[in-house]
């Protein structure tokens, strides 16, 4: 009987702690690819790239702003959230680039720009 009992308890817990609340916002999420197309713009010298990804990271941040209006969330925050993911990018420093992480972000970045609109040129952004 307490097998079953704490077996109930576990199920429940699982299934109340894994519910959509615990996901981010979506403005979060551009807000963080913001910050790594502004960190991935410090890394590059050249043209037309560093230009392009100045206008990226821009059109992200511009976007969250908008969804985060949309949502009835305190666009504010945003610059927190920017910074703090910021801050983690360049703690990587060059080595963010051989990273599946990097790699992940840059994929989850594209698929949120196509999906929400923004105005990215996919091809670049690697």
């Amino acid at each position: 009987m307490i097998m079953r009992t704490f077996g109930f308890f576990a199920l429940t817990v699982a299934l109340v702690c894994a519910t959509p609340l615990q996901a981010q916002p979506v403005s979060w999420g551009m807000a963080q690819c913001s910050a790594l197309m502004d960190v991935m713009e410090d890394h590059v010298s050249g043209q037309p790239q560093k230009g392009y990804l100045a206008h990226a990271a821009e059109a992200m941040f511009v976007a969250a702003e908008t969804q985060s209006r949309v949502d009835g969330r305190n666009p504010d925050e945003l610059t927190r959230v920017h910074a703090d993911k910021h801050d983690d990018w360049v703690a990587m420093g060059y080595t963010m680039a051989f990273k599946a992480e990097f790699r992940d972000w840059i994929d989850f970045c594209r698929s949120l720009a196509r999906s929400y609109d923004v105005p990215l040129d996919a091809s670049m952004l690697h």
